[in-house]
């Protein structure tokens, strides 16, 4: 898993420096322009350009003066109950049912050679639970109206007991219920199948003489080995992302249950990251060739150094061991040993680089967290003199420091982002984070049972699906539009890819068609179709960015921060679809 700077967003940063409150608010200008003016377009066929108008004019009225007013809530909890009632009668637990049957054989299918078992069991549950509450959401939310539309009991509803927006509250309340109570069940049998699945036991099997190290035996296709301290306690190295504690107990050596894999780290990162070229001057950093930009290098056995800066680290969340974990890569310019992983030095100073702390080796863990600490009490230097240091009176006085990472073998380099290190005062109970990976997925169902109400408002059952199928489409790979957009995806827009497939001219070669003006107006037309399917883009929901899986299978705490947003995001969806399906349903009270 990958962070993005996005990702260090707090919720206000987000509302107002990052602008989301600006272009939300910019966003709801424009479709509420938009559907003025749609809806004045139609009501002019029916009534004439004055008439048109004032019948507009009187819907936008009554929705604030008559029907916001007068919602109640009786009939609101009214419709939610029908709509409970109705998605039970569609069976919809049976969903469950399909669940429990694939976690059943769920381990026929789950290497159990993997690597990370906890990423991949994790993974597992939350990829199965978002498709089936997903599409669960879309049939049970795009065919409830449309069904009432054609048996035209919708007619009496709206014009007698039950106002439009209490139809469409009710409706999505009531999906959201029995939504919310399969996703309850089901996460609640993902965390046990998780974590029975990932539960097992170790029994020493060799112990050194000296009854300080030995080796586990070997289960669930692995082993461990382990040192114990004086005291006689100790972990075992980390294998398949876990380890274990080992105490001793009279001249025998008992292990305990895994640990490490399935966490919620609550990381504190840099707020920046410089770097230094081979000749100690500033610079952005090297890059190897790799197309990603995402980590820049540092050459080996040279000035070529990585500095991250903190700033106001707590230090009462630390007492005598300041945790930390590294995630950087290794680049080899030759091969050789390719056994021996490349090696680093780092260093913690002060941010006018009087103090630092001596030079610590250590060998690049790629594809894994290594997992290290410096003690509050060290070694070090003042002015280039050694000093015994305290870390936060000598080198964070004011909770501010420097983080100095170099490459010690000549010809190699690393790698590295601003979120390749970080500090880790404490873990959250894995439960909890897990429970928001659910709220996540109960967001994209909600939002999701929104889109399919509304479309089935003014649209037929599977036409309604259709759209909320295109509208969850442009949510998951709206990336693929934005590449389009830049020009960076090969083989050009919808127009060109149709002349190229018949023609079978591959997407590496230039267009000619020996006619400059046909080959430009192609060119003009996907670069609107491009740009008008961009901003509708840009009015769906982003379901990539709602989705947090990857937060928990990976380990890292949900921030409150990211849940806040995704619900603003969720919140002012709800709005905008509840307007939508208002005038909608008016339309309809009025034709009626």
């Amino acid at each position: 898993m990958r962070l993005n700077p996005d990702h260090f967003w707090t919720y206000s940063e987000w509302l107002f420096q990052q602008g989301a409150l600006f272009n939300g608010v910019l966003l709801a200008m424009i479709l509420s322009v938009l559907g003025f003016l749609f809806g004045y377009i139609v009501s002019v066929f029916k009534h004439g350009p004055s008439e048109g108008f004032l019948k507009v004019s009187q819907i936008i009225g009554q929705l604030f003066t008559v029907d916001l007013p007068k919602m109640s809530a009786r009939r609101i909890y009214a419709v939610a109950k029908l709509a409970v009632k109705e998605s039970i009668r569609k069976k919809v637990l049976v969903l469950v049912g399909i669940f429990v049957v694939g976690m059943m054989f769920a381990g026929w299918y789950l290497d159990p050679n993997a690597e990370y078992p906890a990423r991949l069991y994790i993974s597992f549950v939350l990829t199965a639970t978002t498709y089936l509450v997903l599409l669960m959401a879309l049939f049970i939310s795009c065919f409830s109206i449309p069904a009432d539309i054609k048996s035209r009991t919708i007619y009496t509803i709206t014009t007698k007991p039950v106002r439009p927006l209490e139809l469409f509250l009710g409706r999505v309340f009531g999906f959201t219920a029995i939504g919310t109570f399969v996703l309850a069940i089901m996460g609640l049998l993902s965390y046990i199948f998780v974590v029975r699945g990932l539960d097992h036991d170790h029994e020493v099997v060799s112990l050194d003489p000296t009854g300080r190290s030995g080796e586990t035996s070997f289960d669930t296709r692995h082993r461990h080995t382990f040192t114990l301290n004086a005291e006689g306690r100790g972990t075992t190295n980390e294998v398949k992302g876990h380890r274990h504690i080992v105490t001793k107990v009279g001249d025998k050596a008992v292990v305990g249950g895994p640990i490490d894999d399935l966490t919620a780290r609550i990381p504190i990162y840099a707020r920046g990251l410089s770097f230094t070229g081979r000749d100690g001057e500033k610079n952005e950093g090297y890059n190897v060739g790799y197309m990603s930009e995402y980590q820049k290098y540092i050459e080996g056995d040279s000035l070529s150094r990585a500095v991250w800066r903190f700033e106001g680290v707590d230090k009462t969340l630390f007492k005598d061991v300041i945790l930390y974990d590294l995630t950087i890569s290794a680049f080899r310019t030759y091969k050789g040993d390719i056994v021996t992983p490349v090696g680093g030095l780092i260093h913690f100073r002060s941010t006018d680089g009087r103090v630092k702390s001596e030079d610590e080796p250590f060998k690049v863990k790629e594809f894994q967290v290594d997992r290290r600490s410096v003690r509050t009490k060290l070694k070090g230097f003042i002015e280039d003199k050694p000093a015994d240091l305290d870390f936060f009176n000598d080198i964070a006085a004011d909770g501010s420091f420097e983080v100095v990472i170099r490459c010690q073998d000549r010809g190699q380099y690393l790698g590295m982002a601003a979120a390749d290190i970080y500090l880790r005062p404490a873990d959250l109970q894995f439960w909890w984070n897990f429970v928001k990976g659910y709220i996540s997925i109960w967001l994209q169902m909600f939002i999701v049972i929104c889109f399919g109400t509304m479309f089935s408002t003014f649209l037929s059952g599977p036409v309604a699906v259709i759209a909320t199928v295109a509208a969850l489409i442009l949510g998951f790979f709206g990336f693929f539009v934005d590449d389009l957009v830049k020009n960076t995806s090969k083989g050009g827009g919808p127009i060109e890819s149709l002349i190229r497939l018949p023609t079978q001219m591959g997407s590496q070669i230039e267009l000619e068609l020996g006619n400059e003006k046909l080959q430009s107006a192609i060119f003009m037309l996907d670069r609107g179709l491009v740009t008008a399917v961009s901003r509708l883009k840009d009015a769906v929901p982003n379901f990539s960015q709602l989705d947090t899986s990857n937060f928990v299978a990976y380990g890292y705490n949900i921030f409150g921060g990211l849940l806040g947003r995704h619900l603003t995001i969720a919140f002012c969806y709800f709005v905008l679809t509840a307007l939508v399906s208002y005038f909608f349903l008016k339309t309809r009270e009025m034709a009626a």
